[in-house]
């Protein structure tokens, strides 16, 4: 329902739902409603469920001669599939009709249909990339501060534009509609488009920060009102004119983007990259990129592994960031979900926070650490604000903390905030990534500060455990180099 009177409507809807309902169903409705229908099942295991009983199906139980187990081959088959149609109205009538191992071909990437973007993997240094990618061609481009977008043009003509969490975002975009339709070439007949949505000022020709970009409107959105412009930086092309790019290299998915669209500064432009294993070179597009107000740069394999993984943290693309270089590397998305009152001039808003990570495997929030430094007043009060319509008697039965850790108040698991620390350490109390690195104590952040909410993350987006293990180690073996070369110095 939209326009007028739509809240009137979608309670009136609701009422026939509840009338209607019977036994158990008005609980699951209402909980449904409140979006907190967590039962303890993940999305892989119901994918490989899935994938296995379509090999249990008579029909189709002969699988090819080539495959050896056939259950662990037909959930990959199933998992690699959703991840380029995330749709189970299609999967599943497809595998009840042709069966798991034509499944690929019976659905396949779709415009109008988005899929996770691929992500990429912190790193530490220029000298850890070229390390890594020695012997390869590959190319560094600038890390843009906006909003990710996946814009899809479909054969009839119409756009829609998409989050990084595939949320619709095209009422909000309408000017990115209007340039994309302008700047593609006449070959172009559809496709789908990786880029980065920036807030850019025409006049001084430069990029503005995120914070400015996401003062704008959410949806609805009239082209005479938009006071902050956007600049479209384009990266990665994954469909064109019926034929999926994914499996492509990056290298040939950047040649169809590049011959795809008429570039407009402040408009539309191609991601700035150059392609180059020289560590000085890099080192100077690196601070180049930070003057030209970017996070700093993603460096991906051109040719070899290069194809484009949907929905993944992939080796394969690096990042690096002007703020790694001094600190734990990456910054965390963590989950908020206990507070402590505070004391003194803070009395009446809350002191300081318990924020978590998830543990993908289990599906719980374990805690890593308590923030209470860093916030203004004024966003100590949006917070506080924020999160007392989130309090809840106790804590969930997936709070994993230590037993000393007592706070004021729970809330629920809603919102997602970027936290940078100075580094990570062994904590007996905290739980992140417990059993990863030590059997009994799990991981905690020593001065974390609050860097902003992330609007465009679900608490199941937050850092993982295992993330959080991996920064721990990567953080252990860049002090155990580093002492090697006092050694050596010596």
């Amino acid at each position: 329902e939209s326009g007028k009177d739509s809240q009137d409507k979608k309670k009136n809807h609701i009422k026939a739902l509840l009338v209607a309902a019977t036994d158990c169903e008005p609980q699951y409705l209402i909980r449904l409603l409140q979006t907190k229908l967590r039962i303890g099942l993940a999305e892989q295991t119901l994918l490989a469920a899935l994938g296995q009983a379509a090999v249990y199906t008579e029909e189709h139980s002969t699988p090819p001669p080539h495959i050896q187990s056939p259950l662990d081959e037909a959930a990959k088959i199933v998992k690699q599939v959703y991840s380029v149609l995330p749709v189970y109205d299609k999967i599943v009538p497809a595998l009840l009709s042709d069966g798991v191992w034509n499944l690929p071909k019976t659905c396949s990437f779709t415009p109008g249909v988005p899929v996770g973007p691929m992500l990429a993997k912190p790193t530490k240094g220029v000298s850890e990339i070229v390390a890594k990618f020695q012997d390869m061609e590959f190319t560094c481009e600038y890390k843009y501060d906006g909003e990710r977008a996946q814009i899809h043009y479909l054969e009839n003509g119409s756009v829609e534009i998409y989050s990084r969490n595939s949320e619709r975002n095209t009422g909000k975009f309408p000017d990115v509609v209007a340039v994309i339709s302008r700047l593609k070439r006449p070959s172009a007949s559809s496709f789908i488009l990786d880029c980065e949505l920036v807030a850019y000022d025409r006049e001084k020709k430069k990029i503005l920060p995120f914070q400015i970009l996401s003062t704008r409107a959410r949806k609805n959105v009239v082209m005479s009102d938009i006071k902050v412009n956007v600049c479209i930086y384009a990266f990665d092309m994954l469909y064109l004119n019926d034929q999926p790019l994914i499996q492509k290299e990056l290298k040939v998915r950047r040649e169809h983007l590049y011959s795809s669209f008429e570039e407009e500064p402040g408009f539309f432009q191609f991601a700035t990259a150059i392609t180059s294993n020289d560590l000085e070179e890099i080192q100077k597009f690196l601070d180049a990129a930070v003057d030209a107000s970017c996070e700093g740069l993603i460096i991906k394999t051109m040719n070899k592994d290069a194809t484009y993984e949907p929905s993944r943290r992939s080796h394969n693309w690096l990042k690096l960031k002007k703020d790694y270089m001094e600190s734990i590397g990456d910054s965390l998305d963590l989950v908020p979900i206990g507070a402590f009152h505070g004391r003194g001039k803070r009395t009446g808003v809350y002191g300081a926070f318990l924020l978590a990570c998830y543990n993908i495997n289990n599906e719980e929030f374990q805690s890593i650490c308590k923030i209470g430094t860093g916030f203004s007043e004024q966003v100590l009060e949006e917070r506080s604000a924020s999160l007392r319509t989130q309090v809840i008697p106790k804590p969930k039965s997936y709070y994993r903390f230590g037993d000393t850790i007592k706070p004021d108040v729970w809330f629920e698991p809603k919102e997602v905030w970027e936290v940078k620390a100075a580094d990570l350490t062994i904590s007996p109390v905290h739980r992140a990534a417990i059993g990863e690195v030590d059997p009994d104590k799990g991981i905690s952040l020593r001065f974390p500060r609050l860097v902003r909410v992330r609007d465009d993350k679900s608490p199941e987006q937050a850092s993982s455990s295992e993330q959080v293990a991996e920064m721990y180690n990567a953080q252990k073996h860049n002090h155990q180099n580093n002492q090697d070369d006092n050694d050596y110095d010596d």
